[in-house]
């Protein structure tokens, strides 16, 4: 009996090695190696980054890695706000596809100046203001933050969702938003004309209407002044 017990454990714990040992050289084996990584989605941030961001060192084995380890390390990067990566058979290849975070605003600090990106989360810094291709707002001053924090403050939050909700081609004809007073928030292209905004009570309206106003802007035949969206209904004036 004790004969058998000891015979069914030594079978059992052979049996355990082989797969210890099959395991180990499938996770080695060159023919587990990822033979093509592909990205998708990534618009400033090039191959060579993600894989560096990720962790991803060539040769990779397909078997060995974790891909919610290398999605958790691509979102643990501010400048990505959403990844996802997968194995895909039978090609041994990895698939990595992200969504960047884009700023949308400047906005001057006690140190210099910060990007706010959609979510309102800080993702650059920097002294001296540089050449500005977002809007720049203007009217407050942040005090100490750092990249990685989220602005709290409830008329730069309603107007950085305001810059989110625009298309890029709207986004590029703003060129600063004075937030000076909460209920006027003025809005300024960079042509010079104004959109006011009033306390932007009508968020998603306004969107709607700046997108409508500067795609038809540069059709119309005569100056524009200004457009006023605070009250509902657009009131536009022209220049004399």
């Amino acid at each position: 009996m004790k004969k058998n017990i000891f015979k069914r454990y030594i079978g059992k714990s052979i049996l355990l090695l082989l797969c210890i040992t099959v395991i180990i050289i499938l996770l080695r084996s060159p023919l587990l190696t990822v033979g093509h990584i592909s990205v998708s989605g990534n618009e400033t941030l090039n191959k060579d980054e993600i894989c560096s961001i990720a962790g991803i060192k060539d040769p990779v084995n397909i078997f060995a890695i974790s891909t919610d380890n290398l999605q958790n390390r691509l979102e643990n990067d501010l400048r990505i706000e959403k990844a996802t990566v997968r194995r895909n058979f039978p090609n041994i290849a990895l698939s990595i596809e992200i969504r960047e975070r884009h700023p949308v605003a400047t906005l001057q600090c006690s140190y210099g100046y910060v990007d706010i990106a959609q979510n309102d989360i800080i993702i650059h810094a920097y002294k001296n203001l540089h050449t500005v291709k977002i809007p720049l707002l203007t009217g407050t001053v942040l005090p100490d933050v750092y990249i990685g924090d989220i602005v709290t403050d409830e008329t730069i939050t309603k107007t950085v969702h305001y810059l989110s909700g625009l298309d890029n081609d709207t986004l590029a004809q703003i060129a600063e938003l004075n937030i000076a007073d909460p209920q006027n928030i003025i809005a300024y292209t960079s042509g010079g004309v104004k959109i006011k905004l009033g306390d932007l009570s009508l968020l998603e309206q306004e969107i709607k209407e700046t997108t409508v106003f500067l795609h038809d802007l540069n059709g119309m035949n005569r100056p524009v002044d200004y457009v006023d969206f605070s009250y509902g209904a657009p009131v536009l004036k022209f220049k004399p």
